[in-house]
């Protein structure tokens, strides 16, 4: 039996996914017929991780051998509309490029391959390792819209990962700190709020510097606000309670402002001088 599709049920991931992918048609200020192939090869990669991620882990149990077969069978599904979406990209629209997007992605795969082996892949690195894999969708969007590869790809895909990053870094410590206080522990005595705190407080530092030395523009820094205001609020806040579903589509609203706030930055033109 097939049974139901294999699906990643990681819906910040698909949130990382998107929201680059339209962080970097939005800079570019175009859709273009290999931008829409280029969301069909994405949407079925992001696709094949669900039956991937199940042939990668170690071996457990009798029922394996029937979970890897479907497991196969669902990867060839999805590997095929990936198939039929690239390769015109290369052999009509020659982007060829694209490579080294694909290398890259690759290396990220591996990485995050031998963590679900190890069973890591839910730890801070696997997350920020996926989260940075992830966001190459956006600078990888924003070259096939310019049909070019540009510098403001690598800051695209820098800002996104540093967005994106902080997601992760809040939603562990919101998560931690729920369970510390239902064990009746302080959350100040938890590695996830100091590590939010630190990564928060980088941010609050690094970004202005990154804006004086000219690497990225000034107005990035209303991007990032909303995102630092979060922390600042989550860090304070101690409940013993956590609304999920409400935290999930908090994150969804945070990233929308983001976007619009992100593409809007790297859109205005530069000031004289």
């Amino acid at each position: 039996m097939l049974g139901r599709p294999i699906i990643p049920k990681e819906h910040g991931a698909w949130a990382v996914l998107y929201g680059s992918f339209l962080a970097g048609i939005g800079v570019a200020g175009q859709v273009t017929l290999p931008v829409a192939l280029l969301f069909v090869a994405v949407t079925a990669a992001a696709l094949g991780n669900g039956p991937l991620t199940i042939l990668v882990r170690p071996a457990a149990g009798r029922a394996w051998e029937a979970e890897r077969r479907r497991a196969w069978f669902w990867l060839s599904l999805y590997g095929t509309p990936f198939i039929l979406s690239t390769l015109p990209l290369f052999l009509i629209y020659r982007l060829t490029f694209l490579t080294a997007f694909g290398l890259g992605a690759g290396c990220f795969l591996l990485f995050r391959a031998s963590l679900v082996r190890g069973r890591d892949d839910r730890s801070l690195p696997g997350e920020l390792v996926g989260t940075a894999g992830l966001s190459m969708v956006g600078p990888a969007a924003h070259a096939v819209a310019a049909r070019t590869v540009e510098p403001t790809a690598a800051l695209l895909w820098l800002l996104l990962f540093l967005f994106f990053a902080s997601g992760v870094f809040y939603v562990r410590m919101r998560i931690r700190g729920m369970l510390a206080r239902r064990q009746g522990v302080a959350p100040e005595r938890q590695a996830a709020f100091w590590s939010c705190l630190a990564y928060h407080l980088a941010l609050l530092v690094g970004m202005p510097l990154l804006a004086a030395i000219h690497l990225v523009p000034w107005t990035i820094l209303l991007a990032f606000a909303p995102a630092l205001w979060r922390a600042a609020a989550g860090l304070r806040r101690h409940q013993a309670r956590l609304d999920l579903k409400g935290l999930g589509w908090s994150e969804v609203a945070q990233t929308l402002a983001f976007l619009v706030l992100l593409i809007a930055s790297l859109r205005l033109p530069a000031p004289p001088g």
